[in-house]
């Protein structure tokens, strides 16, 4: 992948948003996420102020960042051309490798050994989604982390793959066959390589296609458990199919979404007989499990 992206050499540009603090990056990332093709938010002027960055593969206009921006706390905007370089490689050299419960994701740069007992693996920045980073990845390997601890699953689906990441958590934490699916071609491609890379090649199926239409993942279920950590109303447009192919005692892991817009995902899945079970909160980020509610035993007269 850095190979790639070296040969290519794409013109990058740079959205940076400041606000005053970090309760404040939640809402700008998803008004950026449209436009970027990478997210982040760091600390700036000592602490005093926060900064959120969205990486975009062509220069958005100024009238369109406004207007996605509005209703947010965001300051003035500035958009700047990336300087030639290999970005990839800059970006692996910066993250640190991160826990989330027993797993330890690191890159391909890390030198050091995983701590004894932990789950590795190994993810490199790209173009495709997940490295761990963000609260909504991280989230869902918390969560899969609570899951193991209640039960083992055989029939996973992770549907929006990005880089393959929860599909990779998914078939060493249970040593199934998982079908992953992203209807990116590029995302497909990275997931089956990261898979390889991370010994679990013969356990995780890459599918493209569009959401449960698409043939491989239409034809695999019921899934006793799906993770699907996209946006918001992608989820909630998938609610009828995640209901059509989730196992009658199937759960859901539904993520990137915000706390608040939480009630509006649930409100699609309960117009399809499912509900919320349990939810994980890591600042403004959400991650919902959702199935069928036990049915209520009747009372005898």
């Amino acid at each position: 992948m850095a190979q790639q992206a070296r040969a290519a050499k794409p013109k990058l540009w740079t959205v940076r948003v400041p606000v005053a603090t970090e309760a404040e990056t939640a809402a700008l990332e998803a008004a950026l996420e449209p436009f970027a093709l990478a997210l982040s938010s760091f600390e700036a002027e000592g602490g005093r102020a926060w900064v959120t960055e969205a990486l975009c593969g062509r220069r958005p206009s100024l009238y369109s960042v406004r207007a996605a921006l509005e209703g947010t706390a965001a300051g003035e905007i500035d958009i700047a051309a990336v300087p030639d370089k290999d970005w990839v490689a800059e970006s692996q050299r910066q993250l640190a490798p991160i826990k989330a419960g027993p797993f330890f994701v690191h890159g391909s740069h890390f030198a050091g050994k995983p701590p004894r007992g932990s789950i590795a693996i190994e993810i490199d920045a790209g173009l495709a989604f997940g490295t761990g980073r963000h609260e909504t990845t991280r989230g869902c390997l918390l969560a899969l982390v609570r899951l193991a601890k209640e039960r083992k699953f055989r029939r996973p689906l992770d549907l929006g793959t990005g880089s393959g990441i929860l599909a990779i958590a998914m078939a060493k934490l249970w040593d199934v066959d998982v079908l992953a699916s992203d209807n990116d071609p590029q995302a497909t491609k990275v997931a089956r390589e990261n898979a390889a890379l991370n010994g679990v090649g013969d356990l995780v199926r890459v599918a493209t296609g569009a959401g449960y239409a698409a043939p491989a993942v239409h034809s695999g279920g019921p899934y006793d458990l799906v993770t699907a950590n996209i946006l918001a109303r992608p989820l909630m447009r998938l609610a009828p199919g995640l209901a059509r192919h989730l196992a009658p005692k199937g759960i859901a892991l539904l993520s990137g979404l915000l706390v608040e817009q939480e009630e509006m995902v649930l409100a699609a899945h309960r117009k399809v007989g499912l509900d919320l079970l349990w939810q994980l909160r890591l600042g403004e980020w959400s991650v919902l499990a959702v199935g069928r509610p036990p049915k209520r035993k009747s009372r005898s007269k």
